[in-house]
């Protein structure tokens, strides 16, 4: 049983080094697909790539994002994976708590394909703001562990699918963000920690992109909307904000709202039981003559513009 990673990354240069050293500890190969960082993102990659031959940089290209790049980047590499192997979809700035492998032996009944995240979603505080704008944090301080530098986190109860065990008659088209009958979902939800607010400047950073790339999306969600960065700041007294210190467990939640009501979850035991080959042929196949759909040259030209200033 061997564990593929799919990774989308996007400006993660503070990070990557970082999530990419975690990952190695479990992870068999990384593929990696750069939707056009215009930071040192991708030469990291490269040169982690050149030490480790699991990490396998797929492509950099100024790319639309969409939730077929992930099925994208499968239908390229699912014949590196052979029957009851896993893949997992991996962002940057998420750690996996308890490793996939592990999470895999010691929590998962032998008939549960499909793996839902439980989330601890760790953000910057006011405090960490002061300890930036009165020099006790500086950029320098990237070079420390992530977890010793963002120790607040909120529990996130809204769930996404992020494992499934690989058949070789699974399908996945561009217009999904997981593949057709991925598998029978599990009670138990992998624990993730989550660092999309890391400091100041990043977060500043992030907030342009996505304001400026709000523009390419039908329907952007609040959050990319946001193009100042000090409105994700919070209280270290913020209702729900708790504080995790490293090589501690994390509490635990027993949210089952990923779950779907049990008539319907008996009915999808006994489909993924015995059915998903059938249904399996009937789902449409990753075209052929798929492309990722290129960012445009405006698009392009007002980040590197925006970037230049920061």
């Amino acid at each position: 049983m061997r564990f593929h990673a799919i990774l989308l990354v996007r400006d993660e240069a503070d990070i990557i080094q970082q999530s990419l050293k975690h990952t190695l500890k479990w992870c068999d190969a990384v593929y990696i697909y750069d939707t056009g960082s215009t930071d040192d993102t991708w030469e990291i990659i490269q040169d982690l790539a050149r030490q480790d031959c699991r990490i396998v940089p797929f492509q950099k290209q100024p790319t639309v994002f969409s939730k077929g790049l992930r099925a994208f980047v499968f239908s390229k590499f699912r014949d590196r994976a052979a029957e009851g192997d896993w893949f997992i979809r991996l962002d940057a700035d998420e750690f996996y708590h308890i490793p996939p492998p592990e999470f895999v032996r010691t929590k998962l009944e032998k008939h549960e394909t499909c793996v839902y995240n439980q989330s601890y979603d760790f953000r910057l505080t006011t405090k960490d703001v002061a300890d930036w704008e009165s020099g006790r944090e500086t950029v320098a301080d990237r070079q420390r562990p992530l977890q010793e530098r963002r120790r607040f986190f909120v529990p996130l109860k809204i769930s996404e699918p992020r494992m499934f065990r690989y058949r070789e008659t699974m399908q996945w088209s561009p217009d999904c963000s997981f593949p057709y009958n991925a598998g029978y979902v599990a009670q138990e939800r992998i624990p993730i920690r989550h660092y999309p607010h890391r400091d100041p400047v990043q977060l500043q950073r992030r907030c342009t992109l996505r304001s400026i790339m709000a523009a390419t999306s039908l329907d952007p969600g609040r959050h990319w909307l946001t193009d100042d960065w000090r409105q994700l700041v919070v209280d270290c007294n913020t209702e729900n904000l708790q504080y995790w210190t490293p090589e501690t467990p994390l509490p635990e939640y027993q949210f089952f709202n990923h779950l779907a009501p049990l008539p319907k979850r008996g009915l999808q035991r006994f489909a993924h039981a015995l059915l998903l080959p059938i249904l399996d042929q009937t789902r449409p196949q990753f075209p052929g003559n798929y492309h990722p759909e290129k960012m445009s040259t405006d698009i392009t030209q007002r980040l590197l513009k925006a970037f230049s200033k920061q």
